[in-house]
């Protein structure tokens, strides 16, 4: 299918640079699966590429694959922890250059500061004074950064004009919509993208398969997986018609390794779109925190 429900589905790339993933057995896509999970991307409807300077070869892959321009292309700088104000911002100059010389484009979608932490800091003034010489000149189209905590949207809402926001959210996850961010990110006009929709693929694993540091969240995905199919809805079905009731969020990334993965999304995306309103979760306990953010997970041991 194509159309209106798969252009909320966002492609994420980190698999096409790196061995990423914990449900990944498959390991980096090669250059060859790269080009058809591009094609499945440029045919289904979907229109924006998430990528960074982080993910390994990722951006090289993207500029040698020649992705159809129809697909913006969203990507996020390195870090800047140690370096002074003017030294961040002729990095982040100098690492964004790179960036579209690899992608093989004159300007991208977006650019994101990778860590909050950077924009938080001392430095931060002089970055966003980078990032907006850059729109200004019209090689970005949007800028912001990439979150991982509520307290790190409203510290930096307050300081700056926010025009694009990549947060983790999935329906398991509803930290940010209770303490209020998603609400005042729509209300500042701020594009959010999320992030971590399928916890690497674990909201979509048999329970019973789940591995043993992630035991606390089998339960939850028992009873996810039950409210998807009292709707006549697989679970990936599900997980999706939970996400786009959330209107505040314009994208939701699902990275993929295979061409067939991205496929069943956008298979199951009309499908989700037409359940959206009716597919609700019981009330749950909350999870812990380190089960939900994919970079706390080392904790788990």
């Amino acid at each position: 299918m194509s159309g209106p429900a798969a252009a909320r589905i966002g492609l994420g790339t980190a698999q096409l640079g790196l061995d990423y993933g914990v449900t990944n057995s498959a390991g980096r896509a090669s250059e060859a699966e790269a080009r058809a999970i591009l094609g499945v991307a440029a045919a289904s409807g979907m229109d924006l590429i998430d990528t960074a300077h982080l993910y390994g070869d990722s951006e090289a892959v993207l500029g040698r694959c020649a992705p159809a321009p129809a697909l913006r292309i969203v990507t996020k700088t390195p870090k800047f922890a140690g370096l002074a104000p003017a030294e961040a911002a002729s990095a982040l100059r100098a690492a964004f250059t790179r960036s579209l010389r690899l992608l093989g484009r004159d300007s991208v979608y977006g650019l994101l500061l990778h860590d909050p932490a950077d924009l938080a800091g001392a430095s931060g003034p002089a970055l966003w004074e980078a990032l907006t010489s850059l729109k200004e000149e019209g090689l970005v189209q949007k800028i912001g950064v990439s979150v991982y905590e509520g307290a790190e949207i409203d510290a930096l809402l307050a300081r700056y004009p926010l025009g694009l926001v990549q947060l983790p959210w999935n329906p398991l996850d509803h930290r940010l919509e209770e303490a209020g961010q998603l609400a005042r990110l729509a209300e500042a006009g701020v594009e959010v993208h999320a992030r971590s929709l399928f916890l690497q693929g674990l909201l979509l694993q048999e329970p019973g398969a789940i591995a043993p540091r992630f035991a606390p969240i089998r339960g939850s995905v028992e009873t996810l997986r039950a409210a998807s199919e009292a709707q006549g809805l697989t679970v990936l079905e599900g997980v999706l018609a939970l996400s786009f009731a959330r209107r505040e969020i314009g994208r939701f990334i699902c990275g993929v390794a295979a061409a067939g993965e991205l496929r069943a999304i956008v298979n199951a995306a009309g499908k989700a779109q037409e359940a959206a309103h009716r597919v609700r979760l019981p009330a749950m306990a909350p999870l812990d925190p380190v089960y939900l953010n994919p970079a706390r997970w080392s904790e788990l041991g």
